[in-house]
């Protein structure tokens, strides 16, 4: 019985930590597909800041619209029921990330941390880090609520 009690702890520290690896590996996607459209946009175009922002904010937006909605979908409520409020939810957080960014851009606080030969670009960060509360909200507790549970 004691072996049962020791050893039932692991599943959940391994389940933690592939979440938290998940969730790295998830920013550092996030973080690429944001860079790379605007870097490129930035270097080829002649758009203003604010919509290369909104450009760069959609391909990742579409890369993980279908990514969480059909690949990673971890939900009692049926996808079909969720979809309206996923799409809503993922127009609100482009809107304000492409925003966000491109003030952020416009105002030439071109925050940067030199990693090596790899400059980490901290606009897309910081971005990124302003709106995780809102965005962990709202498909948390809105767009894919737990189920409620019952009373007792």
């Amino acid at each position: 019985m004691a072996e049962n009690f020791a050893s039932a702890p692991q599943p959940n520290r391994q389940a933690l930590r592939m979440r938290f690896f998940w969730f790295l590996a998830g920013a550092g996607v996030n973080y690429l597909l944001i860079l790379i459209p605007f870097k490129w946009l930035k270097a080829h175009t002649g758009l203003p800041n604010m919509e290369i922002a909104g450009c760069s904010m959609a391909v990742s937006a579409t890369f993980f619209f279908l990514w969480n909605y059909f690949v990673n979908f971890r939900t009692d409520s049926r996808k079909r029921d969720a979809l309206p409020r996923y799409i809503l939810a993922v127009c609100c957080m482009w809107l304000l990330s492409s925003v966000t960014l491109g003030f952020l851009k416009d105002h030439n606080f071109h925050l940067a941390l030199s990693l090596g030969r790899f400059p980490l670009d901290l606009d897309i960060v910081a971005t990124q880090f302003f709106l995780s509360g809102l965005k962990f909200f709202l498909y948390h507790k809105w767009v894919f609520p737990l189920p409620k549970e019952p009373a007792a």
